[in-house]
């Protein structure tokens, strides 16, 4: 039960990201309104990823349970997502989330310490 439980967090959360993804990296549908109340379904708020402590924000991730490959998938969502409305924050958000994911996760990853070289 908890398995499956876990299983569909992480398909919720994957859905999110999907939405999320098509949203940012297809310029034709950017909508940046949809883009933040789709985020905000995923508990996380426009100030609170703009303007929350970083260490909050990060708490954030692990307070509900997002997996370390989601969490990269929204950092690169970030990234995608500050090509469309230019704001150095988000670029500087994705980059601490990407040295959170490695600090944390106590992994070492060439494909993010790669994103991290390109910003």
């Amino acid at each position: 039960m908890l398995t499956n439980k876990k299983d569909e967090s992480e398909q919720r959360i994957n859905a999110l990201l999907q939405r999320l993804s098509g949203i940012t990296f297809i310029p034709e549908n950017f909508n940046e309104a949809l883009f933040w109340t789709t985020l905000e379904e995923a508990g996380f708020s426009k100030q609170v990823v703009l303007d929350a402590d970083e260490n909050a924000f990060f708490q954030q991730f692990l307070t509900l349970k997002w997996p370390w490959e989601q969490i990269e998938s929204f950092a690169d969502i970030l990234v995608a997502l500050e090509k469309n409305t230019p704001n150095k924050l988000l670029k500087e958000r994705a980059k601490h989330l990407y040295q959170f994911i490695l600090d944390e996760s106590k992994l070492f990853s060439m494909t993010i310490v790669s994103k991290m070289d390109k910003l």
